[in-house]
């Protein structure tokens, strides 16, 4: 059984409609990030008119700001050139939000995608390696009653020429007399 049944009593195979969700996914986040990145990069924001972190981070829209703690300002920051560095900033930086800094953010993104991509890797073996284990005891549970059945098959011709040469024996010993009622008789 690898499907549900859908509301018409139809099979929907299980693998393919996870792999046709995923891969829908991951184009709409695929897009999202395009359109988000076009936005921040397309216009330009006055960064120097925020005096704190959260006016600074929250005042503008798609990352284009950046405040830097070690000289306490807002400066520009563009996510895909400053990514470990900010022109500017001679200490740490926040860009995300004012809790955690930048670099603890990339950090723990990229801790966080490893965790997922490892998750997902080890379901996907697990799920082949007990789907394959699965398929391989079924297909040897059905050699095993072919081979059930062959023995079987093979005793009752066995048996079945067992009896015929039992019959004819026993004719030609009734044609020449030698057939008895009991078989520890001595002949004469």
């Amino acid at each position: 059984s690898n499907g549900i049944i859908a509301e018409y009593g139809e099979t929907i195979n299980t693998n393919y409609f996870i792999q046709t969700n995923l891969r829908m996914t991951g184009r709409i986040g695929l897009v999202i990030f395009a359109l988000a990145l076009t936005t921040a990069l397309s216009s330009d924001v006055n960064c120097t008119q925020n005096t704190n972190c959260s006016s600074c981070i929250n005042g503008t829209f798609a990352l284009k700001c950046a405040w830097c703690s070690g000289s306490s300002e807002c400066l520009p920051y563009n996510p895909t050139t400053d990514i470990k560095d900010l022109a500017g900033c001679t200490g740490s930086f926040y860009a995300s939000n004012c809790v955690v800094n930048h670099m603890m953010v990339i950090i723990g993104v990229g801790i966080a995608a490893a965790v997922v991509l490892l998750a997902i890797t080890a379901l996907t073996v697990w799920c082949c390696c007990c789907r394959g284990r699965a398929a391989r005891k079924k297909k040897m549970q059905k050699e095993e009653a072919e081979y059930q059945r062959q023995r079987d098959a093979i005793a009752d011709k066995h048996e079945a020429s067992r009896a015929e040469r039992r019959e004819k024996n026993d004719a030609i010993r009734m044609k020449y007399g030698l057939k008895k009622n009991n078989a520890y008789e001595r002949f004469d």
